[in-house]
């Protein structure tokens, strides 16, 4: 389409009472990124129609041109997806080299011996196993993957290796099958510009931190689940520390991952956040009605059985308004000496979304139960919020009162599959004890009598 055919068109008028939206319906998906600039250039119609149709995405990394960001966002580029994500990735960015290693390059990263080495070794056999690039006992995608993690660990002392980067490093061979040392790169940049690689650090400082965030959103968002969750004794420590530590990559297709990863890349942590809603959204109405012993099961494994398209996960997730204002509220009131809670509000008349963050009293550990109610049971965490904010393993809390006890003694991993399943009866019996220390505390149950006498 020429100049003169656009200018025929922008003499005025609405846009439903001119052609672009069929024009941009049928012709967009044909355009190349170049072709797609020069048309924004030209047509008024054309950047509105594109704004409309697509989601709003944050500003993104590195000067990214529009063009780029807006078919990354709205589309599965597939082949030709490497090039955008290099361009998020690494645009605009220099990697420093360690202080006294001038040689700080892949190829001598990855043939030195490593501490992690057999550790690695054992995750490798064990990570995408359904893709073909990796299915290969020792074949190109496993020895590429041991290389890259193994450069990793000496690259990022301070972490080493930890599980769950198998996933993410796999992930990016996937998308660079033939550029070891550009997926090295991009691996350091993904890490380290978003500040992922604080995830894996030892005990895991800020994944405490984005569990408790996690859910206090879910609380806001989703109370039906929340209360589902309350119910059967857990929260999202028991079922979505590995969706934030791989980033999706361990649970579902690597279609659907790439295609997360597309809109993470552009607009950051949200992105995750909201997919984490799109699938408890998904599982909602189950939940509840669930015995405890199924839910625990289930829990843990419905994102991998289930099926999921990725533009209707994606849909799903954008309907949930997690703005970064949101979360970083949120991670302010992580060190608040109360509890916090998150209140979600949507105006049916306007569609907006009204959230506010705030501090209410410490909730007590053990209430008194009415009667006929089985006392509460207090949800085990792993991770602790201390008395500055600060995460801590559950067992190194000192005040006995906020030890409210442990879910991952009762996680077993099996270290030939990599699947984790629960220890059920020392789970039950450890709820079992919880409720006889809280009757034990609540002393005998008084019946009152109402006015009427009843």
């Amino acid at each position: 389409m020429d100049g003169d055919a656009v200018e025929e068109w922008e003499g005025g008028g609405q846009p439903s009472e001119l052609p672009w939206p069929r024009l941009f319906a049928e012709f967009r998906e044909n355009l190349t990124v170049p072709e797609v600039r020069r048309c924004r250039t030209v047509c008024s119609w054309w950047k509105r129609l594109a704004a409309a149709g697509r989601d709003s995405c944050d500003e993104p990394p590195g000067g990214v041109s529009q063009p780029i960001v807006e078919a990354l966002w709205s589309e599965d580029l597939g082949e030709h997806r490497g090039p955008a994500w290099k361009e998020l990735l690494l645009g605009g960015i220099k990697l420093q080299q360690r202080a006294g290693t001038p040689q700080d390059d892949y190829e001598q990263l990855c043939n030195q011996t490593s501490q992690f080495d057999s550790a690695i070794r054992r995750d490798v056999h064990r990570t995408l196993p359904q893709e073909e690039l990796f299915r290969e006992r020792q074949g190109k995608g496993q020895q590429a993957l041991f290389r890259l993690l193994r450069a990793l660990a000496i690259r990022l002392w301070d972490v080493g290796y930890c599980q769950s980067l198998n996933f993410i490093v796999a992930t990016l061979i996937g998308v660079f099958p033939d550029d070891e040392a550009l997926v090295f790169n991009c691996s350091l940049a993904l890490l380290l510009r978003h500040s992922l690689v604080d995830l894996y650090r030892p005990k895991f400082p800020k994944l405490g931190v984005i569990i408790w965030q996690f859910d206090r959103i879910v609380e806001g968002f989703l109370p039906k689940v929340h209360d589902a969750l309350t119910k059967h004794g857990v929260n999202s420590e028991y079922y979505a520390i590995q969706w934030f530590l791989s980033l999706f990559a361990s649970d579902l297709p690597q279609k659907v991952v790439r295609r997360i990863w597309d809109r993470f890349l552009v607009a950051g942590w949200r992105i995750i956040v909201q997919v984490g809603l799109a699938l408890l959204y998904s599982i909602q109405d189950e939940l509840g009605d669930m015995e405890t012993c199924f839910a625990l099961s289930f829990l843990r494994k419905f994102a991998q059985t289930r099926t999921h398209q990725s533009e209707g996960l994606l849909k799903t997730a954008s309907s949930f308004k997690v703005s970064h204002r949101l979360l970083s509220a949120l991670e302010a009131a992580y060190s608040w000496e109360e509890d916090a809670q998150l209140t979600v509000v949507k105006d049916l008349n306007t569609g907006q979304v009204h959230w506010a963050v705030q501090a209410v009293p410490r909730a007590v550990p053990t209430p008194v139960p009415q009667e006929g109610e089985e006392p509460a049971v207090p949800v085990p965490r792993a991770f602790m919020r201390g008395s500055a904010g600060g995460a801590c393993l559950s067992g190194e809390e000192g005040p006995e009162e906020r030890n409210e006890g442990k879910v991952l003694p009762f996680l077993v991993r099996n270290l030939d599959t990599g699947e984790t399943s629960i220890l059920k009866r020392a789970f039950f019996q450890y709820r079992d004890e919880i409720h006889r220390q809280a009757q034990a505390k609540a002393g005998p149950v008084v019946r009152r009598q109402s006015e009427a006498g009843y």
